[in-house]
């Protein structure tokens, strides 16, 4: 488990790619922005108001903080295709019109990380720990 927690802090540091753990939980982190992985596709995109686009609540919680982590909590917890709605996030490091910081650091988390949890597409993505 050391070595695991030694690893992730690694990567944290590199920011080279998101970040696919089993050995923690977004309750062990602290002043991040979760998103849990059955967030619905109208809350993890932006939205109009009038004829403006607006980033999602998450998007401005996630620049309002000085640690700039992002967490896709749980994404084991719903299916295969439906984890595919976190490409655009993993691929291009933003949501619709909206780019993450550049120091923003995403972690996934799981609670087993396999061929029958994970999407294929999301696993190329990703550095898992």
């Amino acid at each position: 488990m050391k070595d695991k927690k030694e690893l992730l802090f690694s990567y944290i540091k590199t920011n080279v790619a998101p970040i696919l753990v089993d050995f923690i939980s977004s309750e062990d982190l602290r002043n991040v922005t979760i998103l849990p992985a059955n967030i619905d596709s109208k809350e993890l995109n932006g939205h109009y108001e009038d004829i403006n686009f607006m980033p999602p609540y998450w998007f401005n919680e996630l620049l309002n903080k000085n640690n700039k982590i992002l967490v896709i909590d749980r994404i084991d917890s719903i299916d295969k295709e439906e984890q595919l709605k976190f490409v655009e996030l993993l691929k291009y490091r933003k949501i619709s019109t909206f780019e993450l910081p550049s120091d923003c650091v995403i972690i996934i988390t799981a609670s087993e990380i396999n061929n029958n949890t994970i999407n294929e597409e999301i696993f190329s993505l990703v550095a898992s720990i």
